[in-house]
């Protein structure tokens, strides 16, 4: 049973209802599907008033309100393939892999053409690990729309993550001769170098995209923003570089427990997993490593692991008091709990959070931290 939706969002639907409502609909209706206009088939007034307040949710982080307004889309108007789509990309970022695939397949069985479907499955696909089928997916969606350029993008990193650094390269300089400014394409071409060893690569990226950052700068008259070393630590924990992820830590003063949760709030299973599990076998008491592990375990669907962390976390090895979890891991396994357990048990885990450091910039643990209050705020998570 899907529950109603926050109060917070009653006059957003308030509002496109009645802007729905006024008439002049058509067979087919352009609109916005990750910032590119494509035509498709008309979604019902109510149905659309929904799914404008899950984008609108989804925009801003709150992934437990989107779903649900996409969900309650879903039941105004099911044979959507642009609605399954949404819900089983949520599904997936919420730690639901399983329930994801089906959303996907709905979307396929309405409209086995829909390029966005497979693209979002690919991306989900990618974030559990399951790199061979992510490739067959993006590229049948990039034979549907070969001209979008995240699909050529998602190609590239998952090609990278196989360790098919040249044929990644390859696709990226191909995009770059068509987009030259794109930042995007600009990053990833870095990062396939750094993976590949190709320090001359991954300099010619980063200058280029120092200029393009300048470029934005000298626009809109704002300074470029100072990179701290927590950014290098985790733009090498994205790149899957734990040994530089390591190094990084040690210059910064950052205890190899905090390398784990980060790699987990960044959604890089392995290395969290990785990580935590070395830090474990040298402290069983560290319960950031072990929240690191659970929030692993939880977005790799590894539910015998997740029990065991769950449990070391209870009663620590050795009988001795666990140290205690830092401010991210308190905010990741509180998240853990409101998705698997509830919110009662989320707000009892969290508690009132220690204070940041001071003169502290960490604009993960701030992203965290936010989501976790919306979350939190807003009332029950998706249904397990």
């Amino acid at each position: 049973m899907r529950v109603a939706l926050p109060r917070s969002a009653a006059p957003l639907a308030a509002l496109a209802a009645l802007s729905l409502g006024a008439g002049c609909a058509a067979p087919r209706v352009a609109r916005s599907v990750d910032g590119q206009i494509i035509e498709g088939r008309q979604i019902g007034p109510h149905a659309y008033a929904l799914y404008a307040i899950g984008a609108e949710a989804e925009a801003r982080g709150d992934l437990a309100m989107a779903l649900q307004a996409y969900e309650l889309a879903e039941d105004s108007d099911p044979e959507s393939a642009d609605i399954w789509t949404r819900v089983g990309s949520v599904r997936c970022r919420l730690g639901r892999p399983e329930a994801a695939d089906d959303a996907f397949e709905r979307a396929r069985a309405i409209d086995p053409d829909y390029e966005p479907a497979h693209r979002e499955q690919a991306r989900c696909d990618l974030a559990a690990g399951r790199l061979l089928a992510a490739l067959g997916r993006v590229d049948r969606a990039i034979l549907l729309d070969p001209d979008r350029d995240d699909g050529i993008l998602l190609r590239a990193e998952i090609l990278r993550r196989l360790g098919r650094t040249e044929d990644a390269r390859l696709s990226l300089r191909a995009l770059l001769v068509r987009r030259p400014g794109s930042a995007d394409a600009w990053r990833e071409l870095r990062a396939v170098a750094l993976a590949a060893g190709d320090r001359a690569v991954a300099d010619e990226a980063a200058r280029r995209l120092r200029e393009l950052a300048s470029r934005r700068a000298a626009a809109t008259g704002r300074p470029l923003p100072p990179r701290g070393p927590l950014a290098e630590l985790d733009e090498a924990l994205v790149l899957g570089q734990l040994r530089r992820a390591r190094r990084l830590a040690r210059d910064a003063d950052l205890p190899p427990a905090e390398i784990a949760v980060r790699a987990a709030a960044l959604g890089r299973v392995a290395e969290a997993r990785e990580q935590a599990e070395l830090v474990s076998a040298a402290d069983p008491a560290s319960a950031s490593a072990l929240v690191a592990l659970a929030v692993a375990a939880d977005l790799g669907g590894d539910l015998e692991a997740l029990t065991r962390a769950c449990d070391a976390l209870h009663a620590p090895a050795g009988g001795g008091a666990a140290v205690p979890p830092s401010r991210l891991a308190r905010l990741l396994f509180a998240e853990l709990l409101f998705r698997r357990v509830g919110r009662d048990a989320a707000l009892v885990w969290l508690g009132p959070l220690p204070p940041p450091a001071p003169g502290a910039r960490d604009p993960l643990s701030h992203a965290i931290e936010q989501r976790v209050h919306r979350e939190l705020a807003g009332g029950a998570p998706a249904a397990p």
